[in-house]
This record gives structure tokens, sequence and C-alpha cells, in this order.
């Protein structure tokens, strides 16, 4: 893969979140963060709720309840992931039901689009409007269904919603050319920018799968472009807390920039005295794990069984070296011995209470303050087909197509030009992008499209990729 399409695939998933990304390295367990946690670990159970500095299991009331006490709630995500956003959902509605002022600070946004975000929360403007003057489909791109019903409780409770990042054009170009390639205008409108705390530059290169040693001449624009947005939404998230003395701002962003209180809480702490939270939804595997630790065998038939997995057998049931003092077989001690042993077993498995099967997953105590644990995405709820638009060309031309995507599998390239989608035809940028935004799987799609000279049409159903063995 040449290096400027490697530079802007990593730009596009560095939207990013860490949990989605470190497929080989592990950003949940590391040792980072608040140093009275950060060398132990915590279980979190599935649909179960873990206080880390308590280290101990809350109800949702009782988060709530503490985090009535802060000034900023960081609630991370995966983007498409739903679940994690049923979590920053029930947060939100268990503050406001709590009586206690909720404002938001987001990623998505920037302070440019304060006034339109403003017309929402107010209930003046309708949904298609909304998208438009905040040029949603254009500045985040994430399907505006995972957010919905964040964003109409936020209008029915007239929650005012700042926009706390900075423009994608700046990250874009730090992230290409480093801090150094800004001009002295852009220098002006930016935050300070620092990049020198050690924990942070390890966490992005594990959540960057060893970037740093597989290319290590890209990296440190890249790190940098990631402590923008930290410093930014940091930064954003101040200026509403100031703005709003006794409200909680609630900051949504991806957990990457959530994670250990490193990167939107590292500049919280640094630039302001508010008390802030963090709460991490961790991806729960539901597979079933036999918790005993033990198998007995209960008679001579499970000889056999036994034998296929011998690593299984309670050290009791093993066959004895010698005969059977006693007399008889050496099956017929060896049974009666493992018919005592299981009994012995048997009582003490009651004795523990049959222990907990909720299905959980291990990580660093100071990955957040409150852990929730979710079930881990099986699928995306609804689907991305991998391919952007050149806002620059006439018509409807396309900039990128990301590789391992639906558009890339069904044989779309750089350059082709969307004539129609399902037989119609669109007049706007805008239009054409809802039309896709509002696809969902199981349908199908007919895009007739021109390839240089040619024109042809692309058909297929929209089914989930198969992952690869």
């Amino acid at each position: 893969m040449k290096q400027s399409h490697f530079l802007t695939l990593v730009l596009v998933l560095f939207t990013f979140n860490s949990h989605v990304l470190a497929e080989d390295f592990f950003t949940d367990r590391l040792p980072l963060g608040d140093p009275d946690r950060k060398y132990d670990f915590c279980k979190v159970s599935l649909d179960k709720i873990r206080d880390t500095r308590q280290n101990k299991d809350v109800s949702l009331k009782e988060m709530i309840e503490a985090l009535k006490s802060y000034r900023i709630v960081m609630i991370g995500e995966t983007h498409t992931n739903q679940t994690h956003h049923d979590v920053q959902f029930e947060v939100i509605k268990g503050l406001v039901e709590a009586g206690k002022p909720v404002v938001f600070a987001l990623e998505m946004f920037n302070p440019d689009q304060d006034e339109a975000l403003a017309k929402w929360s107010s209930g003046t403007t309708d949904a298609d409007t909304f998208l438009k003057q905040t040029d949603y489909l254009r500045t985040w791109s994430h399907n505006y269904r995972y957010y919905q019903a964040i964003f109409e409780f936020a209008r029915e409770k007239h929650l005012p919603i700042y926009g706390a990042n900075v423009e994608r054009k700046y990250a874009s170009k730090i992230g290409k050319k480093g801090i150094a390639g800004l001009t002295d205008e852009e220098r002006a409108v930016l935050p300070e920018i620092h990049t020198s705390h050690l924990e942070h530059r390890f966490f992005i290169k594990t959540a960057m799968q060893g970037l740093d040693a597989l290319m290590p001449a890209m990296f440190p624009s890249i790190y940098e472009a990631q402590c923008l947005w930290d410093t930014a939404m940091g930064e954003g998230a101040i200026r509403v807390a100031k703005a709003h003395p006794n409200a909680v701002v609630i900051v949504l962003a991806g957990s990457g920039h959530v994670d250990y209180n490193i990167g939107i809480g590292r500049i919280i702490a640094e630039r302001s005295d508010l008390p802030f939270a963090s709460v991490i939804p961790v991806d729960v595997e539901q597979e079933e794990e036999d918790l005993s630790g033990m198998a007995m065998v209960k008679s001579s038939k499970d000889k056999t069984e036994k034998a296929e997995k011998p690593e299984m057998a309670h050290p009791h049931s093993m066959p004895a070296a010698n005969e059977n003092p006693h007399g008889g077989s050496e099956d017929q001690a060896k049974n009666e011995e493992g018919s005592k042993s299981n009994m012995h077993m048997s009582h003490a498995a009651h004795g523990m209470g049959a222990m907990d099967a909720t299905p959980y997953h291990i990580v660093s105590r100071s990955l957040g303050d409150f852990l929730w644990g979710k079930p881990a995405m099986e699928q995306e709820l609804y689907p991305s087909f991998g391919f952007s638009f050149d806002s620059e060309a006439e018509g409807f031309v396309l900039k990128r197509v990301l590789p391992h995507t639906l558009a890339f599998e069904h044989g779309f390239k750089k350059d082709d030009q969307f004539l129609s989608l399902d037989g119609a035809t669109f007049d706007s940028m805008f239009d054409i992008k809802k039309y896709l935004h509002y696809k969902n799987w199981g349908e199908s799609l007919a895009v007739r499209l021109k390839r240089g000279e040619e024109e042809l049409e692309i058909q297929f159903k929209i089914e989930p990729l198969e992952e690869d063995e």
C-alpha cells in the first residue's frame, strides 16, 4: 500500500476507538493512568457496572448518584456500536431524571456549529434541517441513527449542545505534515498542543498496533493529530463547564480519547480544577465458560471420555499405580475412590453457592472510573459502504474506496461517478448521502455509474462481509 493511501486510511480510522483498532494489542489491560489503580485488574461482568475507585459493582442508580457530584462526565464509545450509545443514553437520562442540569460537549462538532446545535436543542428545527445546518453527513459521517435517541432526548428536554472539537481539516493537515506544517494563522486558532506525555504516547502506540515501529516517519505526525483532538475536546469541555456552572457536562467521544483519563481527562486535569469522571462501556463476550475448574469421573463408563480429555480429570480419579490392596479389580477401587472424591467435591461446590457463571472481561482498574459490561457487538447495526465522495469534483465522484469494505468487495473504484441509486437521481450531495445513510442490511443497492467513458451498473445485496479466518 502506498504511504499516502495508508496515511489516509489511518486518519479515517483514527476518529477512533482503541478497542476496535487494537486487535492484537490489548489496550484495556495496560498499566496506565491513576497510580492507585493502574497495577490492578478488575472483573467487569456482563450487564454490571464496576466502580473502579471502590473496586465493587454498583447499581445504575448508585452510579448516577455518584456522577451528580462531577462537573464533567466523559462517556466513551465505539462510534458504530449501538450498545455503547445505549449506555450513553442511560447515563444522560439518569442524570436528567435525578434532577441534574445536563449540557453536551460533543466530539463530532466544533464551535462553528454551535448556532445550528442551539436551534436543534430549542426545538426550532427538524432532523433534516439539523443534519444540513451542522453538515453532519460530511463532518461526522457515522450513521445518525446511532445517536438519534440521544439527539431527540436533548431536543425534547432542551438540553444545550456544543461542539467540543476542531474542524477536521486541522487534524488532517497535522496528520500529514505535523504541527510544523501549520501556518501562523492556523496555529492562532488552535489550542496549545503538548506531545510529551509518555503514558499517552505509549497508549496511542498500542492502539495503533505498533505503527511507530512499522512506519516511524509517519507516527509523530499522526500522534500530534491525536493530541490535537484530545486537547481540543478537553478545552471544549472546560469552556462549556464554565459557561454552565451548575450543570454536568456530558462529553461523548471515542473511547480512545477517554480511556485511562489520559486523553481528554488529562487536559481537563492540567488546565482546570474541575472534577471529572469517565464511564467506559466494556465489551464482554457471551460464550459460556467452565468456571468449576474441574470435572470428575462419575462411573466406569466415563473412562473412554476421560481418556480423550485427560487434562480435565480430577487427580483422585486417575488410575492407581498398584492393585487394590483390599481386593477387587483396579477399576472397582478406582471408581469407589472416585465416588468418594466426587461426593466431597459436590459438597464443596454446593458450599461455594454454584459459582457465578455470568460472562465477564478482565481489564485494568484504571481504564475508567465506571466500567459497564455490555454484550460484545456481533456486527454493526447499520451498514457502512466504505467510500467517500470528492466534494471538489463536479457530480458524485468517489474520492476514496477503503479496502475490505462493501464498496471495495463489490468493485467500486476511485473516480467512479455515481449517476443514480436504485434508479433515482439526486440534486445534492446531502440527498445522496442521506439516501445511503438509511439503507439497511438485507436490502439491495443498484448503482449506475460512469467509469471513464463507460457506463455500468453495480448491483448487490447489502450483507456483512465474511471475516477472514
